[in-house]
């Protein structure tokens, strides 16, 4: 085992490099699987966000102050307080079937250590063995946690966070216990291609029927994984998971319904 020495070593190592990065800026460079606006329109795209207001969004008297557009973001501080019957999500007024969703988003806190669980490849958390109940944890720089969900419900989501597994993880699905396996794995991300805390990311997630595709920063991350008993259409929301979260472009391509088929 390594020693405590060596371990805080690491960290510190993992803190300095990603601090470094934070200092030399958010934008320096295109990231990969970025589109233009040119590029969004012709291939039929249309804007989801105007860029200067909450139009289109199911702004509530709880939200107001928290989930704010201004600079061509929709910048959220993540202090919505949960109450019964409030949800503290940002949701789109209209709803959706089949899609592709193209959004920019990035994590804006200062990274701190904290503990996180342990995905293990299929799909459960790794517990402790001295506490079967009791899930084991590593510490890892951590920016926070946000989402993107779809038709309307929590358990279709494309996860927005600082852990190991990378962005794109369709927790709702992967935590499901009454799934089949093969479901749960296919719900874990391939490969974790986010960009270092601070620096802009971007999403191009279809859902199609009840299959769903991630390209993070131009690199799949989900690959068609198959979504049982997932609404046939709902909103978009923004999740609100507590902690401060930036996005902006975000752009929609509606498509044509596909047919369901017996699996």
């Amino acid at each position: 085992m390594k020693s405590e020495l060596i371990l805080r070593l690491e960290m510190l190592f993992v803190a300095s490099t990603t601090l470094v990065s934070l200092a030399a800026g958010a934008d320096d460079a295109a990231m990969h699987g970025q589109s233009s606006e040119s590029d969004l329109r012709r291939d039929g795209f249309v804007r989801l966000f105007d860029g200067k207001s909450l139009a289109g969004w199911d702004v509530k008297p709880w939200h107001e102050g928290h989930w704010v557009a201004r600079g061509g973001l929709i910048d959220y501080d993540g202090k919505v307080t949960r109450r019964r019957g409030q949800d503290p999500s940002l949701w789109t007024t209209d709803s959706f079937a089949d899609f592709v969703l193209y959004v920019e988003w990035r994590l804006p806190a200062k990274p701190e250590m904290k503990p996180q669980p342990i995905v293990l490849y299929n799909g459960d958390f790794l517990m402790e063995e001295d506490n079967p109940r009791k899930r084991a944890t590593r510490l890892r720089l951590d920016a926070g946690d946000s989402g993107i969900l779809m038709r309307g419900t929590l358990k279709c989501q494309a996860n927005i966070w600082s852990q190991a597994l990378g962005s794109g993880e369709i927790n709702g699905y992967r935590t499901d216990r009454k799934v089949p396996q093969q479901v749960r794995r296919a719900c874990i991300p391939i490969k974790n291609a986010d960009r270092p805390f601070g620096e802009w990311n971007v999403f191009e997630i279809t859902l199609q029927g009840d299959s769903m595709t991630v390209v993070l920063n131009g690199e799949k991350v989900i690959d068609a994984a198959h979504l049982p008993d997932l609404p046939q259409r709902g909103p978009i929301g923004l999740q609100h998971h507590g902690d401060p979260v930036q996005l902006r472009n975000l752009w929609i391509k509606e498509l044509k319904q596909a047919a369901k088929t017996d699996r």
